[in-house]
């Protein structure tokens, strides 16, 4: 054979096994036809490739509507090893040996993906997880910034106000780790209402507090809660200690009640005088 046959020859058997791709099982993948299946079906099929950047070992497209390529295997899971492929083999895998990323997905709708278990995407499936990972650090926009429309100081907010709730419903104190029900504000070991009540005599403005799951606010809360936002003592608001007064002209000595004033000045009231007052959980 001359050399030029030579050439002619090797030229055509590279034109026409180009569209070729040579399995390990010694079977040709070959596209439109249905291949050989004379090779050894319980082995892999390996096609090995070696690119550069942006390019691909294998590209599967379809220009049409359909899709690129489906996979199907009949794999368990070992669910004490679910992240050991040799005990729990996925129907893909995908294993970069170096320290780029593993995969890509883009998509232009609406919906990227489907993650589903079972046979209907409608069905609960409360005892499956979508995926597992060990990776804890951050993952750009899958951090929620709201559940339910609550923000994270919202939600504890709301969580520790139900149990504060509950809890002086119960007949608790209303302090839990230092956060008190809306309208109190934390003060002498208990949580003091911020805004005054109506004026009543000691018997009555004590029998509301009661009925509220509270009791009337002692002097020395009072007197220190005159420093907080918000607390204004006015001219006097009753307390829930007790003392005497001095009675007709100093000689006859009665019950009476102590007020505190926002100035701090401690006075005596009559035990059946009127005066605005604060209840106060019962300390923790």
């Amino acid at each position: 054979m001359s050399r030029r046959t030579t050439i002619i020859f090797a030229g055509a058997l590279v034109l026409f096994a180009a569209p070729l791709a040579i399995a390990d099982t010694g079977d040709n993948i070959r596209e439109g036809i249905r291949n050989p299946t004379s090779g050894d079906a319980s082995k892999e099929t390996q096609i090995i490739a070696n690119t550069k950047k942006d390019t691909y070992g294998t590209r599967q497209s379809n220009k049409g509507t359909g899709g690129g390529a489906i996979y199907g295997c009949r794999s368990g899971l070992d669910a004490t090893a679910p992240g050991d492929p040799k005990k729990s083999t996925p129907c893909i895998r995908v294993n970069n040996l170096s320290t780029g990323k593993a995969f890509d997905f883009q998509a232009k709708g609406r919906v990227a993906g489907i993650i589903q278990i079972g046979g209907s995407l409608l069905t609960p499936q409360p005892d499956s997880s979508p995926f597992v990972t060990n990776a804890t650090g951050l993952a750009a926009g899958l951090n929620a910034d709201r559940l339910d429309s609550l923000n994270a100081d919202e939600i504890i907010t709301q969580a520790a106000t139900q149990a504060v709730q509950a809890l002086v419903a119960a007949g608790g104190s209303g302090v839990i780790n230092g956060v008190c029900p809306t309208n109190t504000i934390l003060a002498g070991g208990g949580c003091l209402e911020t805004s005054p009540r109506g004026a009543k005599n000691y018997g009555d403005a004590a029998t509301e507090c009661v009925g509220a799951g509270r009791r009337l606010a002692p002097s020395d809360v009072l007197a220190g809660a005159r420093a907080k936002d918000g607390i204004n003592l006015g001219g006097g608001e009753m307390t829930s200690d007790t003392t005497v007064t001095g009675g007709l002209l100093g000689l006859l000595n009665g019950p009476g009640y102590t007020t505190v004033t926002d100035s701090g000045t401690f006075s005596v009231a009559e035990i059946g005088a009127a005066t605005s007052f604060r209840c106060i959980t019962a300390a923790s």
